[in-house]
């Protein structure tokens, strides 16, 4: 089912055929997706949480979410392919899924990036999302993710 469609970006929900173009996203961004992570994936596409954006012929970003405590969407990875930053496919991707929350009558949605990561931070700001807490991690670097809500009561 296309929610999004205004002719030169799909937005869409992912399916199983999907997976080898994700790698290449991915690879266009210098990062591997492990096997736990591919086996997530596959997943998600089966739970209905994995969120593609494409033209007529080719994948190039995704949006991963889960649900936290069973019932707060959480988005856990946004990708889009290096040749089409900054494009506003990311936030066209989070609008859809914000849709299909609020028909869902969900109130909020989450989302993190690292502390250090500036870009990310101002990107969450700029689109509604108010910094909410942070998480620091022992024994991984960088060690604080930073959280992000966004409450869909409008």
């Amino acid at each position: 089912m296309i929610i999004f469609n205004d002719k030169s970006l799909i937005i869409r929900l992912g399916k199983n055929s999907d997976l080898k173009e994700i790698k290449n996203i991915d690879e266009s961004l210098k990062r591997t997706i492990n096997k736990n992570e591919y086996n997530s994936l596959k997943q998600a596409i089966k739970n209905k949480n994995l969120i593609i954006s494409s033209t007529k012929s080719t994948i190039i970003g995704y949006l991963w979410y889960e649900y936290l405590w069973g019932y707060i969407p959480f988005i856990s990875l946004i990708r889009i392919h290096k040749s089409y930053h900054r494009k506003g496919i990311g936030e066209k991707m989070i609008k859809f899924l914000e849709r299909k929350m609020k028909k869902m009558n969900v109130e909020r949605i989450l989302s993190s990036t690292e502390v250090e990561n500036k870009v990310a931070i101002k990107f969450h700001q700029n689109i509604g999302f108010k910094e909410c807490g942070y998480l620091e991690i022992s024994q991984r670097e960088p060690n604080r993710e930073l959280f992000f809500e966004k409450l869909l009561t409008d």
